[in-house]
């Protein structure tokens, strides 16, 4: 049915972040007529048949103007209504009214309270200014799964996506069907390889906000056992500009190892052929929810057949399956995240093994299989018409 209405409904949008990537994906790849609904939108607006933003705080989403929202969803009269939201969002989905209409739910993730190492590494004001730790993250790190089913039971949606497993085992008998919503990644022909084009050296590569949460500090403090092992590696850090980064560029001047450290804060206009130039990519993540999962940049990087060397939080779990298609070591544990770096760049069986697996991995996750798991949920209730 491709004059089918969808709307969809988020916090807050950018396609530049992990949930609104997401969003546009859908939008361009499944067919209908596609709305977006959200407190405000920073860019990317223009996939859509009309926006509305309906100001706000993000936190109590889409509760916040109920009224509104309500009068907006019945001039559009949608087919589907899309609610992309954290397992908060069936209790406030049901506040809001929205079991009133055909129902598809994305929940992107169940976090969990940071850990000793998020502490250590990131503390409180590092934590406080990345999603880690906000109010909604610490609610539902105490929300008893059962009170999200009872939620889900009320409002009776036609189904559930979610790529984070730690949803599917909270919600897995809830009564709704739940799906996994494949983490979306490109496909690409190039290829990573682990011999650095002639003239460059062998490259470690990070690219994410500029937030100590991410494992920054980690990945320097670590590098200097990569040098001693590698002595030409270099570390790029491909750093998108946020309140830490003054803090992460001293970080980087008292290296050791600085002169080795590339450290780039301009825009990147091919994050793909980036990572494809370098031989190892990194993402030391320090707690679960350090970004949305799906981690798209770790599943970017296995796209292109690039090895990575992450943490098993739940951000990247969503992608990566450790000691399967790419080394995990422990949240800030700088003697493993060296080892396992030297090891990538020195071993040639585990390069091949990784670089492989990573590539094979992401062919089940492209962005036309996420799109193929949205149109099954929104097949499950097209039939209901909206009141």
């Amino acid at each position: 049915m491709n004059g089918r209405r969808i709307v969809h409904l988020i916090s807050e949008f950018s396609s530049h972040e992990a949930m609104g990537r997401t969003v546009t994906e859908t939008a361009t790849r499944v067919p209908g007529e596609h709305h977006l609904i959200t407190t405000r939108v920073h860019d990317g607006g223009d996939v859509f048949a009309s926006v509305h933003e309906l100001g706000g705080r993000i936190e109590t989403f889409p509760m916040s103007d109920r009224d509104r929202l309500l009068e907006l969803l019945d001039e559009i009269a949608p087919d589907v209504v899309h609610l992309h939201a954290g397992a908060l969002g069936p209790l406030l989905a049901r506040r809001s009214g929205l079991g009133n209409y055909p129902l598809v739910m994305t929940i992107y993730a169940w976090p969990g309270l940071p850990g000793r190492a998020a502490w250590r590494h990131a503390g409180w004001r590092g934590l406080r200014s990345s999603n880690v730790l906000p109010a909604r993250v610490l609610a539902t790190a105490a929300l008893p799964p059962a009170v999200v089913r009872r939620a889900l039971r009320d409002l009776n949606p036609r189904a559930i996506l979610t790529p984070d497993p730690r949803v599917m085992e909270r919600l897995g008998d809830c009564g709704v069907p739940v799906r996994r919503l494949p983490s979306g990644a490109p496909v690409d022909p190039r290829k990573a390889s682990r011999t650095p084009a002639e003239g460059s050296a062998p490259t470690v590569i990070f690219a994410g906000r500029s937030e100590s949460v991410r494992g920054i500090r980690t990945l320097i403090d670590a590098f200097p056992a990569v040098r001693r092992a590698v002595p030409d590696a270099r570390l790029r850090l491909l750093l998108l500009p946020r309140p830490e980064l003054p803090h992460l560029l001293d970080a980087v001047a008292a290296s050791p190892v600085a002169d080795a450290i590339d450290v780039v804060t301009d825009p990147i206009p091919d994050l793909l052929g980036e990572l494809a130039s370098a031989q190892v990519g990194t993402w030391p993540f320090l707690a679960d929810y350090t970004t949305s999962p799906p981690a798209m940049a770790v599943a970017e990087a296995m796209a292109v057949g690039l090895p990575v060397v992450s943490t098993p939080v739940a951000c990247v779990r969503s992608v990566m399956r450790p000691g399967v298609d790419g080394i995990a070591v422990p949240p800030g544990d700088v003697t493993a995240l060296g080892a396992a770096l030297v090891t990538m760049l020195t071993d040639q069986v585990t390069w091949d093994r990784y670089a492989a697996a990573g590539r094979t991995s992401v062919a089940a996750l492209t962005w036309d299989k996420a799109a193929e798991a949205s149109e099954w949920a929104y097949e499950a209730g097209i039939d209901v018409v909206a009141p």
